[in-house]
């Protein structure tokens, strides 16, 4: 009997995360699921027969090594991490509190270090696994009135790249999904934004997810841009 593959999938309760985790239990996956909301996770968790929820800030170290754990523990082994939680606003920058800067920051960048960090505790010794982050078409292209979402995503860009070098020897691949405009619930609380209805469906950035996660053992997908048709919107 095959073996089914383990992921831990953060930011599971909505959007990009939740899509990824219907795309992989329809594939056949184990999964662990992380969020911050309780009822969202619980019944996110419900729908795709996650085996494990666990309550989730990846911005505080000791939660996120709690998720690995736990995963490691139920299933003895973690094959990937999907890296999906994150935050944004948008406001000119002499608009901007520290406390929103900080957040941005918190949730999108130091949250992907310690996903990744916990991750690799397991995954280099064990000689293999898959860390995926999903990231914006903002890693790249700067934004007006986006200075701590793009500087948070270029961060977590760059750490992802320096991962990638760092462990793909030691039988670990890594791979950065840039996306762009998707129609998920963080547009909701900004009041706006490009028409929805031009934008990426979760499920099309979950699909990319989910082949770069399969992908043959001999291949790394290292990196993934997807656009909705119009470009940038």
């Amino acid at each position: 009997m095959e073996t089914r593959r383990v992921c831990l999938i953060t930011g599971a309760s909505r959007g990009i995360g939740l899509a990824t985790a219907q795309a992989l239990a329809a594939a056949g996956w184990e999964l662990s699921l992380a969020a911050r909301g309780h009822q969202p996770l619980v019944d996110a968790a419900t729908e795709v027969g996650a085996k494990i929820a666990t309550v989730c800030d990846v911005a505080d170290e000791e939660q996120v090594a709690r998720a690995v754990q736990a995963t490691v523990k139920k299933f003895g082994r973690l094959d990937a991490v999907v890296c999906a939680a994150g935050t944004g606003s948008f406001r000119p920058t002499v608009e901007q509190s520290l406390d929103d800067w900080n957040a941005q920051i918190s949730a999108n960048l130091t949250g992907t270090f310690l996903c990744c960090r916990e991750a690799l505790k397991v995954m280099v010794p064990q000689g293999s696994g898959h860390l995926v982050t999903i990231l914006s078409v903002a890693s790249k292209h700067p934004f007006a009135n986006a200075a701590a979402y793009v500087a948070s995503k270029w961060g977590a860009y760059g750490l992802t790249k320096s991962l990638a070098e760092e462990v793909r020897r030691q039988g670990v691949r890594v791979t950065a999904v840039l996306p762009g405009s998707v129609d998920t619930p963080f547009w909701d609380a900004l009041g706006g934004g490009p028409p929805r209805e031009e934008m990426l469906r979760p499920e099309q950035v979950a699909e990319a997810v989910r082949y770069a996660l399969e992908a043959p053992t001999g291949a790394s997908v290292d990196e993934v841009h997807l656009m909705p048709p119009k470009g940038i919107l």
